[in-house]
């Protein structure tokens, strides 16, 4: 896990579920919002750290996979048939700066004992805006 760092803001996540076939895990990671321009970040992305999840996940470090993501009342979920997982992310800040009833596309990542998520456009300027509030604009 590469833990915090400049331009990682550290954002609250009570849980992450995930569901891969009949399995299911109940991890607390730590959630970044990981911004453009800081610590090698070449696009601002979501980091998801926990020792071991890209095993849990079935994906490769290096590996970046199709998913899809929605909104709902009280998690976001991360879907992508190509691994056969489902992901639920319990977060507060996530929730308040994803638009209600937002779904779309977007790319799961492996790297060492974490992964990374990257959404569309219009989600990535929601992000960068509300880092660039905490004094993190993107570069």
């Amino acid at each position: 896990m590469t833990g915090p760092g400049p331009g990682k803001i550290r954002i609250d996540c009570e849980k992450v579920n995930i569901i891969k076939g009949k399995a299911r895990y109940c991890i607390v990671p730590d959630v970044y919002i990981h911004v453009k321009g800081y610590s090698y970040a070449r696009v601002t992305h979501l980091d998801i750290e926990y020792s071991n999840i890209e095993k849990i996940l079935g994906i490769h470090i290096r590996e970046i996979v199709p998913a899809f993501v929605k909104k709902f009342t009280n998690f976001i979920m991360l879907k992508s048939w190509k691994i056969f997982t489902t992901m639920e992310i319990y977060s507060k800040t996530l929730l308040e700066l994803i638009p209600p009833g937002y779904e779309g596309g977007c790319v799961i990542g492996g790297k060492q004992d974490g992964i990374f998520v990257g959404f569309k456009k219009e989600i990535l300027r929601i992000l960068e805006e509300y880092c660039t509030k905490l004094g993190w604009p993107p570069r």
